[in-house]
């Protein structure tokens, strides 16, 4: 009996022998394997690996340049004759021949119409051209008789006044036998034709206009509460839709000297260069409201407003530094700076939402150098 304990007793001391032994092994080889990889890598173990430097923010510049600015009202113009005829009948009858038809062109003193009748006219003159030579004739006869003491002086005064009543006629007759005829009133080009042959036609009937294309000029209204900002002299920019938008400056030769009534807007007229311009082009102007020949400028989105000032973000030496200013006039997305900027100052103009006061930046685009917003590299 005694035997059986002792033997149980000498296994349960060599299975406790190997578990310690086993447990100590392993403990011992985790041992190692720590120190071995701390060697490996260097770095201690629970510590964070170092972060990489943040890149300042990248902006765009602009460098401050002092050029002409103008501050232009945007308008609409016609072009339109200055010169211009409406050819009307003298008289009643039938259009006989209308000699002429849309964009002819036109001498001083070309028969244009002829108004029927002209027949009776002819006639009318024929007959006080007999009655003038008849009356001269006697004329002749009784100054011969007087002279002769054959007829009394009284006679020969009686003779005068049939003679110039005679010259009257003639005249008279000579004037209606051209009034039947009309003609053009100076060179130019028919714009419009209203009658055709046959018609019958009134007195002061419209027959034909024609208009002198020397002078075409471009003819646009102001509103009134602009109407002196423009005078005669003044340049305006003009694009014609008919010259495939084609600009051209022209200037204002005249200022019409009232308002319309009704739609309170004062008329200009533009000279025109001698080009293929015809009446009733349309054109897209623009007149310059204000004009400063050496303005400094910078774009519209470039400007902040924080408590009722105005200011930009100036670029030196890397640093952006916020810089007040006072603008004027807005033109085409950019505003003139009256103080607070000097020509050459570089200003942020892309990339400003990410600027502050006094932090470094760097030029958009040069991510592989490390160039401050100068365009300098740094070492």
């Amino acid at each position: 009996m005694k035997k059986s304990y002792i033997i149980a007793g000498i296994g349960l001391i060599v299975l406790l022998g190997v578990f310690v032994v086993g447990v100590g092994r392993n403990w011992l080889n985790r041992q190692v394997q720590g120190t071995v990889g701390n060697q490996t890598s260097g770095v201690d173990v629970g510590k964070k690996p170092p972060q990489p430097a943040q890149q300042p923010p990248a902006v765009t510049i602009e460098v401050v340049k002092a050029g002409v600015f103008r501050q232009y009202i945007a308008l609409s113009g016609t072009v339109e004759a200055s010169t211009v005829a409406v050819l009307a009948s003298p008289a009643e009858g039938p259009v006989l021949h209308c000699a002429v038809r849309e964009g002819d062109r036109v001498r001083a003193g070309q028969a244009v119409v002829r108004i029927g009748r002209q027949d009776s006219a002819l006639a009318s003159r024929s007959s006080a051209a007999e009655e003038l030579r008849r009356q001269q004739e006697e004329y002749r006869r009784i100054v011969t008789l007087v002279e002769a003491k054959a007829l009394p002086a009284d006679q020969l005064d009686l003779a005068k006044s049939s003679l110039e009543r005679a010259k009257a006629a003639m005249i008279q007759a000579n004037q209606a036998a051209g009034d039947y005829v009309v003609t053009a009133p100076w060179d130019g080009i028919v714009s419009q034709v209203r009658v055709s042959d046959g018609n019958f036609v009134a007195p002061r009937a419209p027959l034909v206009d024609i208009y002198d294309p020397a002078s075409l000029v471009l003819r646009f209204s102001v509103a009134e509460d602009q109407a002196f900002t423009l005078k005669t002299g003044s340049k305006v920019l003009a694009s014609f839709d008919g010259l495939g938008g084609k600009e051209y400056e022209l200037e204002i030769v005249r200022a019409f000297p009232g308002l319309d009534k009704k739609l309170r807007t004062r008329t200009f007229e533009a000279g025109l260069p001698k080009e293929d311009f015809i009446p009733g082009m349309f054109a897209r102007i623009r007149a310059v409201l204000k004009e400063d020949p050496s303005a400094l400028t910078v774009p519209v989105d470039a400007v902040q407003t924080q408590g009722g000032k105005r200011s930009v973000f100036v670029v030196r030496d890397g640093l952006a530094t916020r810089r007040t200013i006072e603008v004027g006039f807005e033109q085409d997305g950019r505003i003139a700076v009256r103080s607070g900027l000097d020509a050459g100052d570089q200003v942020v103009v892309g990339g400003i939402e990410r600027v502050k006061d006094g932090v470094p930046v760097r030029l958009k685009g040069a991510e592989g150098l490390n160039k401050n917003a100068t365009g300098e590299a740094r070492s």
